[in-house]
């Protein structure tokens, strides 16, 4: 059934009369003719009694008047789902990194839900590949995290900035009165490491390596909040990236560490989503929001 049928339909309806209806579409009587035939011929009723230059509705036209304009309403509707999605409720699944979520949580949470109250945020926390495997699978909507640069053709970027990480101890520590520092002095004093399948054990692990070395961690804890309490406590050196040490070394608890003969590698916090994702709304003002957050563009 052809939509354009329908409305000439109803404005003939309303204006009870062919030429009349053709001037108020734009359209030449023969094509008003056309469109009301066609549809006699597709319902197998007539919807007009035309005697004279009078037209009036038959009762099939009467009964046709009520689904006419349901269906305008509802193609109306669809017309502006976008717009409307704006404003209708929902659930935006975001995957973090558990050090990022440590730091951006409280922004994250408190800006997004400031901005779209309707929105239920639903946050999990893990490991990059089981982040990525998460969005792999559409059981999140974006993923943040850290890591190398990320080029994989199921994943699209939304966003990506520099993270350094670096070596780190108290302030206090008289490795960090040394303008640069021996890898070899580094490992002698007790190392606070996460798990080895952390993301920052293995790029510690990577630097050992380059000075072919192996790391013996003194403590082993999977959780960044933790290792920055005992480091600031002067139990040792970790490493970490600078937005967890940041506010650390600003407030003189923390110092980071020139290792010698090192040149640190380069790592991006990023903000995935799948290619086959639609980007709704939602995921739209989060991207927003993580640019400001954040300080950098998409890219």
């Amino acid at each position: 059934m052809e939509y354009r049928n329908l409305v000439t339909f109803l404005r003939v309806a309303e204006l009870q009369n062919f030429t009349q209806a053709a001037n108020a579409l734009g359209y030449a009587q023969s094509t008003v003719t056309f469109h009301i035939q066609s549809l006699e011929e597709e319902l197998g009723v007539v919807l007009f009694d035309r005697i004279g230059k009078r037209v009036s509705l038959t009762m099939a036209g009467e009964y046709l008047i009520s689904y006419a304009n349901d269906i305008m309403h509802l193609e109306s509707a669809i017309r502006d789902l976008n717009k409307n999605l704006e404003t209708l409720p929902g659930t935006l699944r975001i995957g973090v990194v558990e050090s990022l979520l440590s730091v951006y949580a409280g922004r994250i949470v408190e800006g997004y839900r400031e901005l779209h109250p309707q929105i239920a945020l639903e946050i999990q926390s893990g490991s990059s590949p089981e982040l990525m495997e998460l969005l792999r699978e559409n059981n999140v909507d974006l993923i943040l995290f850290m890591g190398r640069r990320i080029v994989e053709p199921h994943f699209v970027r939304d966003l990506i900035r520099p993270a350094d990480v670096s070596f780190v101890t108290a302030a206090s520590s008289p490795l960090a009165k040394k303008k640069t520092v021996k890898f070899s002095d580094l490992i002698r004093e007790p190392l606070i490491l996460p798990e080895k399948s952390s993301l920052y054990r293995k790029m510690a692990e990577e630097v050992a390596a380059h000075f072919d070395c192996m790391l013996e961690p003194a403590v082993q804890i999977n959780s960044t909040a933790v290792i920055l309490r005992l480091l600031k406590r002067g139990l040792g050196v970790s490493f970490l990236p600078d937005y967890l040490t940041r506010p650390g070394v600003q407030a003189g608890e923390l110092a980071l560490l020139p290792v010698e003969s090192w040149a640190p590698q380069e790592y991006f916090i990023q903000l995935l989503h799948h290619k086959n994702k639609w980007v709704t709304p939602q995921m739209r003002w989060f991207v927003s929001l993580m640019e400001e957050t954040l300080g950098t563009s998409a890219g």
